[in-house]
Order: C-alpha cells, then structure tokens, then sequence
C-alpha cells in the first residue's frame, strides 16, 4: 500500500491529467460520431421540437456518472480510513462533508422550479420523468458545484499567494 502511495504522489497529477484528456476525447468522439450517424447537426440542436433521438450526449453522461460513483465510494472510504487511523482528523473531515451535505440540502429547498422557457418541453413530456424535485435537486447540485468550484478557485489563489510570500 505504501508503495501506490508513493507511486501516487510522485505521477498521481499526470495520471489524472491524462485520464481526464483521454475521457474528454472519448466524449467529443462520441459526439461528433454520434450526431452525424445519427442524422443532425450539432448547431441546430436547439431549434429541434423533438430531442428524444438525440443521444450524442450517453458516452459523456455514462462516463459523467460512472466516475461520480466511483469517487464518492472512494471519499466514503477514505472519510473511515481517516477516522479509524486519526480521530482528530477524521473527525474534521466529517465535519466536513456534513457542511456540504448541509450545503446541498438548503440549496434543494431554497431552489425554485421552473417550467417555462427553453425547457419546456422537457417538463411537459412524461418521457424525460422530470418533475419538481427533479427539477430542484438538479438546481441544489449545479449550485454546489457552483459554489465549490469559486470555494476551490479562492483557496488556490490565496494559498498560492501564501506560499509566493514565505
């Protein structure tokens, strides 16, 4: 075990940099094959009535949910690992992913429903199963990574700056 981890701090960031560039190809691959096999074009997609035979997008949204899966699984393990090696520690992660959880709960119930502009053909269609918890848990989640996202960004600039300064 000591050796993956050595193994992954020293090319860990290259590894993910070449996992998400060979993913990314995959998805645009998928897309572009996938539109012209199926009979469209890409840059009309948004004047189209009826979207239910456009599935360019499956390779991009499998790979999308296959990858969420599989890093919650390795967040959950690592949140007990931290906890049974170092409680003090483990106890702040945690605290932690409580936080977000916290997060995303009031952002589920302080998101409104919309079922008018653009995607109005996606509430009105039974096909798609949309409905308003659907609709509000999308919103709490596109907020959360929103929100992350400018958390993260923030933190790096700040410790970057920390660190040009010592």
């Amino acid at each position: 075990m000591t050796k993956l981890y050595n193994y992954l701090v020293k090319s860990g960031d290259a590894m993910a940099v070449g996992l998400s560039a060979i993913l990314f190809i995959i998805f645009a691959l998928g897309i572009y094959l996938g539109s012209s096999s199926g009979g469209y074009n890409l840059n009309d997609l948004l004047e189209r009535e009826d979207l239910t035979d456009v599935n360019c997008f499956n390779p991009g949204l499998i790979m999308a949910i296959v990858l969420t899966v599989l890093a919650v699984v390795l967040m959950i393990l690592g949140i007990f690992t931290d906890l049974f090696k170092n409680f003090q520690s483990g106890s702040k992660t945690v605290l932690g992913f409580g936080v977000l959880v916290v997060a995303f709960l009031v952002l589920y119930f302080t998101s409104s429903h919309d079922t008018g502009g653009r995607y109005a053909a996606y509430w009105s269609n039974p096909e798609f199963h949309i409905n308003e918890s659907i609709s509000k848990f999308i919103s709490a989640g596109l907020y959360t990574v929103g929100a992350l996202t400018l958390v993260s960004f923030l933190l790096i600039l700040f410790f970057e700056v920390k660190s040009f300064f010592k």
